[in-house]
């Protein structure tokens, strides 16, 4: 059945979201531009034989961009007889060149791209394959099939119903693909709506998201739903309408599957303006941070320059690993927050611990007494132990001293004295260990901005999912 408050704030919400006739007659001229230099270094450079077109893409080409947020991808489809090492290198030399004026970079997916903003918008020149559909050879080939697709089965009003899902989602933060956000790309803003019909229609289906039906496609039966789940290992399973064997998921971190099923259940429970609106994330109240600044490690350091995605990449294996090692000797982690501040260059680690000692015994649990190898093995690796006992449950048992009861310093020993036990990426170590400082918020009361805005986060409570 219809709400008519919902339908009538989704109404004032897709005024606020869709391009204006102007807005789209710059953005054609600027992408056509755009293209025409690109198409022109082709021919300086000599390249026609070796490139079939150029193309655009993404949410441009497909009409689903939000008023005044446009990125415009541009295809450089190379032909399949090119050599990968050369497809790269044209593909860089050609996105490079032809945007020179505009300060480009390089950035990187499963292979380079070339990004620049042009009169403030920006460009993506994307190099891919022209390949028959399902002949991928790089991850970029499907892009232009995936315009072709959504072109064909998007009418206006759904164009509409993504720009509103879209909205939806950024204001939650959830909303890109790139790897320090681990959202909801816009192609899979686009295939919810075409399963789902609306933006109301998909965030009801979030709402009562449970495993059972935790794989999407735009046409499956039970049975195909089972095989799925069998061959894809992700929180949600979204198939790829023009390659079922593609998860679109796999991308989607499960806190941010979690994140839209909450809001999607508070959203409908209560409408409001607010779930489309980017709010910055305020500082915490002092109360709260001054009863947690003790249990609070900080970890910060400077790195070289290197592109977005590489250094988000580094810093969240580095801080899973940090996480993993100092649980393993016993500290327990409530929540963590890593962040990247490119203009500072600088990347910091926020670690909220249950409490940042421990007690100075230990004790392992050993195999059942039935498994004499492995019990055997365990009582000559613990020798060292001064007390060992069997208990009730006929499991062997022994005590041991830690050696560290201050999670500093612990994290510190290590850091300085054994860092390879700690899986630091190997891009990373050179400029952490030069840099790297560590210390708990109460030690240090004059934080940096950057420093400020992490642990504003990690102590950031969302009114719109609780």
């Amino acid at each position: 059945m219809s709400n008519p408050s919902i339908d009538k704030l989704i109404e004032g919400i897709l005024k606020e979201c869709t391009p204006t006739s102007e807005e789209e007659i710059n953005l054609h001229a600027m992408a056509n531009k755009v293209k025409n230099k690109l198409e022109s270094c082709v021919s300086e450079y000599k390249l026609g034989s070796k490139i079939k077109e150029i193309v655009f893409g993404g949410s441009f080409a497909k009409g689903t961009w939000l008023k005044n947020e446009a990125d415009i991808d541009i295809f450089i489809k190379f032909k399949n007889e090119v050599d990968y090492g050369p497809f790269e290198d044209y593909g860089k030399l050609i996105g490079m060149q032809a945007l020179k004026e505009y300060s480009p970079y390089l950035r990187y997916a499963d292979h380079p791209y070339v990004e620049a903003y042009v009169d403030g918008v920006k460009f993506n020149i994307v190099p891919c394959f022209d390949v028959s559909f399902g002949d991928w050879k790089s991850a970029a080939d499907r892009s232009p099939f995936h315009t072709s697709y959504v072109i064909s089965n998007l009418n206006q009003e759904k164009k509409n119903q993504v720009r509103v899902l879209k909205k939806f989602l950024k204001s939650l933060k959830i909303y890109g693909a790139e790897i320090s956000i681990e959202g909801f790309s816009g192609y899979v803003c686009e295939v919810l709506i075409l399963k789902f019909g609306s933006f109301l229609s998909t965030i009801k289906f979030f709402s009562t998201y449970s495993n059972d039906n935790s794989v999407i496609g735009i046409t499956k039966s039970d049975h195909e739903q089972e095989k799925h789940k069998r061959i894809f290992d992700s929180f949600l399973v979204i198939l790829d309408p023009i390659d079922e064997n593609r998860n679109l998921g796999s991308a989607i971190s499960s806190r941010s599957v979690a994140t839209l099923i909450q809001s999607s259940r508070k959203f409908l429970a209560n409408p409001g303006n607010n779930y489309f609106r980017e709010e910055p994330i305020s500082r915490p109240n002092n109360d709260l941070k001054d009863l947690l600044s003790s249990f609070i490690l900080v970890i910060e350091f400077k790195y070289s320059d290197r592109p977005s995605d590489v250094i988000w990449g580094q810093l969240k294996k580095m801080t899973r690993s940090i996480c993993k090692f100092v649980e393993s000797y016993g500290f327990r982690i409530l929540k963590y927050q890593c962040n990247v501040h490119e203009k500072e260059k600088v990347c910091v680690i926020a670690l909220l611990y249950e409490s940042l000692t421990i007690s100075k015994l230990s004790f392992k649990i050993g195999p059942e007494i039935f498994r004499l190898h492995d019990v055997e093995k365990f009582i000559e690796i613990n020798d060292g132990s001064p007390l060992k006992w069997l208990d009730n449950d006929s499991r062997t048992r022994c005590l041991l001293f830690r050696e560290f009861t201050n999670a500093k310093d612990y994290l510190e020993f290590v850091l300085t004295n054994k860092p390879d036990l700690i899986g630091i990426p190997r891009g990373l170590k050179n400029d952490f260990f030069r840099s790297f400082k560590i210390y708990t918020l109460d030690q240090n009361p004059s934080l940096d901005e950057h420093i400020k805005n992490t642990v504003s986060e990690l102590l950031y409570t969302d009114g719109r999912v609780f």
